[in-house]
């Protein structure tokens, strides 16, 4: 499985043939894409404001992952380890990241260079 990135799902939506092309190599590889709760909130703080019809048909094509104390925990691990290296990432990446890790998934992402910096992180470029 793996976790899918705000920029992911942004291309995807835009129908950007690399976007498409991952997905379609990790379902014939039989992995599934979900989507976390801190994706869902980057989408509807957008513009427009909020889950329009198109991204909630989007992502109503992925499992949606739950924000737990689990993933606050180790998300806020990897945004302090981050800063202190002086390579912030921001909050919400580090949220994305931090459930990866725990769910032990990749992150499927157009953002390699900053997922990257992410001790122990999986990251799929497409």
């Amino acid at each position: 499985m793996a976790i899918a990135d705000t920029s992911f799902l942004i291309d995807l939506g835009r129908g950007k043939d690399s976007a498409v092309r991952g997905a379609e190599r990790l379902a014939s590889e039989g992995q599934f894409i979900r989507v976390p709760a801190p994706v869902l909130f980057e989408l509807a703080a957008g513009s427009p404001a909020g889950l329009d019809e198109k991204r909630r048909t989007l992502v109503e094509h992925f499992e949606t992952l739950p924000f737990n104390g689990e993933h606050a925990e180790r998300s806020g691990r990897v945004y302090k380890e981050l800063r202190d290296k002086g390579a912030d990432v921001g909050p919400l990446d580090a949220m994305i990241a931090g459930t990866a890790l725990v769910e032990e998934e990749a992150v499927l992402t157009a953002n390699v260079k900053d997922f990257s910096k992410v001790a122990g992180l999986k990251v799929l470029g497409y």
